[in-house]
């Protein structure tokens, strides 16, 4: 084990006494690679989406020159959302022994979800249900156009999976690097 002085990869070499070991800041390191990873997501939704399937904000003008993404564009939310909240959630928890990986399977879980409530087989009959339950709100009406509106594309889903496994990966080499540099 090295001193985190002449360690390159220790986020936190300076400052650190001779021979000193100290522990990477995890939570902020994955609040960090998440909100790059987000960041990428609202410029596909800035340059590649329509204006009018953007809930939140429209296309930025000066940014549709096409689409920037090329081919994973279509698919790249899929895999930001997932992977990106999976770290916020780890980011969150408390520390522990080991990876939070129950983060990256709920959040895989809750796009998957959603994604197949947008199939043709299932979406009337939940805006429906949506709708029977809990009655005529905004929040019901918006869930409802999502599932109604929206289009199943099992490349969601693949999508989703490969972010889900991303964070894993991402929290297991943190996890690593904090073993390597515990006392």
């Amino acid at each position: 084990m090295r001193p985190c002085q002449v360690d390159p990869f220790c986020p936190e070499r300076e400052g650190c006494a001779a021979g000193a070991v100290k522990q990477p800041k995890t939570p902020a390191w994955l609040v960090l690679i998440g909100g790059l990873a987000g960041a990428v997501g609202l410029l596909v939704y800035m340059t590649d989406r329509d204006a009018a399937s953007a809930m939140l904000f429209p296309t930025i003008a000066a940014l549709d020159v096409g689409p920037v993404f090329g081919s994973v564009g279509p698919w790249l939310p899929s895999f930001v959302h997932p992977f990106a909240f999976s770290l916020f959630t780890a980011a969150a928890m408390l520390p522990r022994a080991s990876p939070a990986y129950g983060a990256c399977g709920a959040w895989w879980a809750v796009n998957v979800v959603f994604e197949v409530a947008q199939h043709a087989q299932f979406s009337r009959y939940i805006a429906a249900s949506l709708q029977l339950i809990i009655g005529p709100t905004w929040l019901t009406q918006a869930l409802s156009n999502y599932f109604l509106l929206g289009t199943f594309d099992v490349g969601d889903i693949a999508a989703a999976t490969a972010a889900a496994l991303a964070a894993a990966a991402v929290l297991y080499l943190i996890h690593l690097l904090e073993a390597r540099h515990a006392h």
